[in-house]
């Protein structure tokens, strides 16, 4: 049986706690906190708003952990939030901070939904790796970082294609640019560059058009884009050299 699973809960709770979840960290969505403090999620009462309980750091973990298991993750994101507000040195923080950008996470939707929740778990998970280097979230954190990027880019292309074919160039080539920024995916790179290209093209920017797609052919040789950003490419230069010099 795993260490985690065997560990008790005795006195000197809070640290023995602090020590229990950095160890077991990311074992389960059922709550090690409310289960080490003999806490059903289930029957959590958030009614409970007498003063003490309001400002009670371990009541607002409770809360914000209760909600969260039962995956109502903005009023989970709302009690790890006040949380921190609160008591922003506290010795669990770093969990509250990784708690919140997994709040936040866990309510992303498809690239076409509102963006938001994906923001917010970006800065989240962004505040462990800065504020909490040595925590074992870090580690965690970064690799939802990494994933969060990765969707992100994949949302600017979304959004970059749906102005691309309303004819909104401007605003095509600022999210094409946005998602190239990211650095991820073959697919997504090789996409955003041809349609930034072509949105260049429909704007009339000829030297940018040329450019990216000098750059989609030669960075990307075998991409399934190539025909099209050579025949476009190949307008641009017949049309370069038919112009008075």
């Amino acid at each position: 049986m795993p260490f985690c699973k065997r560990f008790s809960f005795h006195r000197g709770g809070l640290l023995l706690l602090t020590l229990f979840l950095v160890g077991c960290a990311g074992s389960g969505e059922k709550s090690e906190l409310l289960s080490l403090l003999g806490v059903d999620e289930k029957i959590v009462d958030n009614s409970d708003q007498g003063v003490e309980k309001i400002y009670d750091g371990l009541t607002l973990l409770k809360r914000g952990e209760a909600n969260y298991v039962k995956e109502d993750y903005t009023a989970a994101s709302e009690e790890y939030q006040r949380f921190l507000e609160l008591h922003p040195f506290h010795r669990m923080a770093a969990f509250a901070q990784y708690r919140l950008g997994m709040s936040y996470y866990k309510q992303m939707n498809t690239n076409d939904r509102d963006p938001g929740p994906m923001e917010k778990a970006i800065v989240a998970f962004e505040k462990v790796v800065k504020d909490y280097p040595q925590s074992l979230y870090t580690g965690e954190a970064e690799e939802k970082l990494r994933k969060l990027a990765r969707r992100q880019a994949a949302h600017h292309l979304y959004v970059g294609r749906f102005y691309y074919k309303n004819g909104a160039y401007p605003a095509a080539i600022a999210r094409f640019q946005k998602a190239l920024s990211k650095g991820e995916s073959r697919s997504i790179t090789e996409e955003s560059l041809y349609y930034l290209g072509l949105s260049h093209y429909h704007a009339e920017h000829w030297n940018e058009a040329r450019e990216t797609f000098e750059k989609l052919l030669q960075e990307h040789p075998e991409t399934e884009f190539s025909p099209k950003a050579k025949q476009v490419l190949s307008h641009l230069t017949d049309s370069a050299a038919a112009s008075p010099q």
